[in-house]
């Protein structure tokens, strides 16, 4: 790297002109000191005050309330009508049948270090605690579905859990009294293999048995 002469010439002032430590010089080798140029105060902003200026200038306190307020709308929006999941309604009557066990990828073990579960082990969740009521999923935008699930929430009560895969489970949930979930991304439709719509998911033995039947 070739640097300019006038940053040479600095330099070489500086070691024979015998600069003491931390840049310090005597009042006579001051004296001896060619003046090369006027040396001018710094004039540019500190970048640190300048972002924090900008910032301020940009999120008032009127417009952090307006984003606060657009932030609470889009999230009661989300909640009263969330993405849903398009399954077709059930043409043709299938049983399917789901095994909710895992096999341990690794030694499980408590906060003492006692072997719950070695690596390999299967373990089936339904072995150690029952799914105690059903799984009725079904299209809150299909009338005939929201129709049919209501007659069988009023006959079986709160033993059944209402999912929703596509509608608002907030209004729902407001006309039914009672709460009404939803499948959120149908990860739960994905993850037991639903393919139709009205489906009802119950524990049989140590498996879940889904029927999907028409509404």
């Amino acid at each position: 790297m070739r640097f300019p002469d006038t940053v040479v010439a600095i330099v070489v002032l500086g070691l024979i002109s015998g600069v003491g430590p931390g840049g310090r010089v005597s009042a006579q080798e001051k004296e001896k000191v060619e003046v090369l140029g006027t040396v001018y105060p710094i004039r540019e902003p500190d970048m640190v005050e300048w972002m924090k200026d900008h910032a301020a200038s940009v999120f008032t306190p009127e417009r952090l309330a307006r984003l606060r307020d657009e932030k609470r709308e889009a999230l009661r929006e989300y909640a009263k009508n969330p993405p849903g999941t398009r399954v077709p309604r059930t043409s043709e009557p299938v049983t399917r049948w789901f095994d909710p066990s895992i096999t341990v990828p690794y030694d499980l073990r408590d906060s003492e270090g006692r072997l719950i579960h070695a690596a390999g082990t299967t373990v089936n969740p339904l072995d150690y605690r029952a799914m105690t009521r059903r799984l009725l999923f079904f299209d809150g935008e299909d009338r005939e579905q929201v129709r049919w699930a209501a007659m069988r929430l009023e006959e079986e009560g709160r033993r059944t859990l209402p999912i929703l895969v596509a509608g608002s489970p907030m209004e729902l949930g407001k006309r039914w009294q009672r709460p009404v979930y939803f499948d959120q991304r149908g990860l739960l439709v994905a993850k037991l293999g639903i393919r139709q719509v009205p489906a009802v998911v119950v524990q049989e033995g140590n498996r879940l048995r889904i029927d999907e039947v028409r509404p």
